[in-house]
């Protein structure tokens, strides 16, 4: 917690990118310092405070299809209303949406956006507050064969959902006048599964994240 009352308060909501994956299949997490949303807190500084809600295996929207209870859009709500007022809200989901459990197009994977809009909407006039700005991030892509080592079937499939979701998500941002973060351009997988980020990519992605925020705020 960021006591400071100048501080501009960021909600970084999203999946197991947030919550800071060890690549490799340990189940293990990266400390603070390390997840990029900690990165990215050190080179902001005290004026900012980056508030991480990250769930591994998060959605867009509906069930994972191999892990319980991961529902993004069901869980969002009490979330964001926790925790405003907010300067920016950064929504980073969509990879577990590519998953070989369910059967959505990127097309449809994107179009999910929309109810977090509204819901944003309504929470900030429920509750009285000043809606914040809004940035969706378009996920790093998938190196579909390196997830056979660790997740078995669960990412067939998702190699080429996962490459079409940042041209979409970009799309998505303009025609809805919010803004987009392109992680895809910034960092690749670790070769240990495909999917997560190591120490490295963690900091490149958190300094890029962190100038993108002192641009935008």
């Amino acid at each position: 917690m960021n006591t400071s009352l100048s501080a501009k308060r960021i909600l970084i909501y999203g999946d197991s990118f947030v919550f800071g994956v060890i690549p490799g299949g340990s189940g293990a997490r990266y400390d603070a310092s390390t997840r990029y949303t900690g990165v990215a807190q050190n080179y902001l500084g005290s004026e900012y405070e980056i508030i991480e809600e990250g769930l591994r295996g998060r959605t867009v929207s509906g069930d994972n299809g191999f892990f319980p209870h991961r529902d993004g859009l069901v869980q969002f709500d009490g979330i964001f209303g926790s925790h405003l007022p907010l300067d920016l809200i950064i929504i980073g989901l969509g990879t577990n949406d590519t998953n070989s459990a369910r059967d959505l197009s990127p097309e449809a994977i994107v179009a999910g956006y929309t109810k977090y809009l509204r819901g944003i909407s309504w929470w900030c006039k429920h509750l009285g507050f000043t809606k914040p700005k809004v940035a969706f991030i378009a996920p790093p892509v998938i190196d579909e064969p390196a997830t056979d080592k660790v997740f078995k079937n669960i990412f067939h499939g998702s190699g080429p959902k996962a490459l079409a979701l940042p041209t979409l998500i970009k799309a998505f941002a303009k025609d809805n006048k919010v803004l987009c973060f392109d992680a895809s351009a910034v960092v690749a997988p670790s070769p240990l599964d495909g999917v997560h980020l190591d120490i490295e990519n963690n900091r490149l992605l958190g300094r890029a994240l962190a100038q993108f925020i002192k641009e935008v705020l």
